[in-house]
């Protein structure tokens, strides 16, 4: 486990690493997945690359989760308070976890800043990753991060993976947003898997109808180097829809099987 504290916004970050099992047989250089909300994503990604890829479904692959310290024992106050701040692309007072919590709202360009510069340079110092093949794993509002640095991002990662992306938050910004970028971009290149559970409906949000509506825009605009795949889960719910997904995503941008 790794420690790394952040320039772009002085907060601190855990880092858990799992490296494929012939790392050390040799030179080789393996692509990366990083996961947000690795307390609970990183455990699931492991186990399920190491079975996928000891049976051909899956190429070998370096994951990084992204955590803080003590966050198991932080309690839900603080585990709210840190994916607000960081995973959150506006300031906004409604919404989310409820106004207490929304004060910290709006940080995400500078957990980007910290993604992007200094924890990509660190992993591709400290392990030995391809440095080009690189995808960036989220679910709900990590899913919103993961939508938002696919638009606002400096293309680093070239690959995105994200589950029931909570793209309602702060009347629907990323709808805004994307229509603004694309009046000057020609392409997005980029791979995409999202996914979200058909029981993700109610009569205050509807996630299905959101990502079909993120899929239809990004696919209007016609860019020649995106590839994007999306699945409504049968049975699913925000809360179960994961694991599913992740395995679905890893071999959709992975061309496993």
């Amino acid at each position: 486990m790794r420690h790394l504290v952040a320039e772009s916004n002085g907060v601190e970050y855990e880092l858990y690493v799992a490296l494929p099992p012939s790392y050390r047989q040799g030179e080789k250089r393996y692509p990366l997945v990083v996961l947000l909300d690795a307390d609970y994503s990183f455990a699931i990604a492991r186990n399920q690359a190491e079975h996928l890829s000891e049976r051909n479904h899956l190429p070998e692959l370096i994951l990084v989760g992204v955590s803080y310290p003590d966050s198991s024992e932080a309690g839900p106050v603080a585990y709210r308070g840190n994916r607000t701040r960081d995973y959150t692309p506006t300031h906004t007072p409604e919404g989310g976890y409820g106004p207490e919590v929304q004060k910290v709202s709006g940080g995400g360009a500078r957990f980007r800043a910290f993604l992007e510069g200094q924890l990509l340079a660190y992993l591709d110092r400290e392990y030995r990753t391809d440095g080009e093949t690189r995808a960036l794993v989220g679910h709900s509002y990590g899913g919103l991060f993961s939508a938002t640095t696919l638009l606002e991002g400096a293309g680093v990662f070239d690959r995105f993976l994200m589950v029931s992306p909570s793209l309602w938050y702060d009347e629907s910004w990323v709808f805004q947003r994307e229509g603004i970028l694309a009046e000057g971009r020609s392409d997005l290149a980029a791979r995409i898997y999202a996914a979200v559970g058909d029981r993700e409906v109610n009569p205050q949000r509807d996630m299905v109808a959101d990502l079909r509506r993120f899929e239809e825009r990004l696919r209007s605009r016609g860019y020649p180097n995106l590839q994007i795949e999306v699945q409504v889960l049968d049975a699913e719910t925000h809360n179960s829809v994961f694991p599913r997904a992740l395995s679905n995503g890893l071999r959709y941008l992975f061309d496993g099987r």
